[in-house]
């Protein structure tokens, strides 16, 4: 029976493939059977950070001095004028919900046969504020989360903290300014759930660090946590050790 309704499923979508074609989100040339979001020919061309868990990369050390920071990682690097910058927009902006859910695999796969996720209790999505996440529809960090915990196992926690200000984008603001705009701007909703627990904060992309540096400097605050990180795309040149945001 489970054969006879995955093969009814396969004609299903090989039908609906034929009638409105999947395209790539780089290249927009029509997926083949087995591709999902991007193809293989561009997916080989993705600028991956090889890091995989690497301890003491360059995300990390942004880090250090700062939180009691475990892991971090970044799938890839963003770079603005790069075709695989679709994924991001096709997952903030244009709907795509099921891209987050893909990468967010492709993020846990991508760390597979590593010591990276050991010991983690549980995942923590980057919240978005309230006005946003209605306008969006779902908060992609969550997306992300929902694929690395499919690969892991490792629970999704989306009631341990939450945004409590609707700051304006970040997307124009200056190092300094993006300090500022996400100050005191999240909040630990139960820190009995999770104190002195090892969480994996979950976000789509980390340029600065301000956000994530905000949402986890609360969680310590109030809980006693400890800190790993991992995103999907890294922007910017993150090479200068511990001093880069004091």
């Amino acid at each position: 029976m489970k054969s006879f309704l995955k093969k009814l499923q396969r004609l299903y979508h090989e039908a609906i493939d034929s009638i409105f074609p999947r395209r790539c989100l780089m290249c927009h040339t029509p997926l083949s059977q087995g591709e999902s979001d991007i193809c293989i020919r561009c997916y080989m061309s993705l600028p991956f950070t090889r890091w995989h868990g690497q301890h003491g990369n360059s995300m990390e050390r942004i880090f250090w001095a700062q939180i009691p920071i475990q892991r971090a990682n970044a799938l890839l690097h963003y770079y603005g004028g790069d075709e695989s910058r679709n994924i991001v927009l096709a997952l903030k902006y244009r709907s795509r919900p099921r891209v987050g859910i893909n990468f967010g695999r492709i993020m846990a796969a991508d760390l597979s046969g590593t010591d990276f996720f050991d010991g983690i209790d549980a995942i923590v999505p980057i919240p978005l504020s309230q006005r946003r996440q209605c306008h969006r529809g779902y908060n992609q960090s969550e997306l992300l989360a929902m694929g690395v915990s499919k690969t892991t196992g490792i629970e999704v926690l989306l009631n341990a903290v939450e945004r409590i200000k609707n700051n304006p984008s970040q997307t124009h603001l200056t190092e300094e300014g993006r300090k500022e705009n996400v100050k005191d701007i999240f909040h630990t909703i139960n820190p009995a759930q999770i104190r002195g627990k090892h969480l994996l904060l979950i976000d789509d992309v980390l340029t600065t660090g301000a956000t994530v540096l905000s949402c986890a400097q609360e969680l310590v605050n109030a809980a006693d946590v400890r800190i790993s990180i991992l995103t999907l795309f890294i922007a910017g040149s993150h090479g200068s050790g511990p001093t880069v945001h004091k």
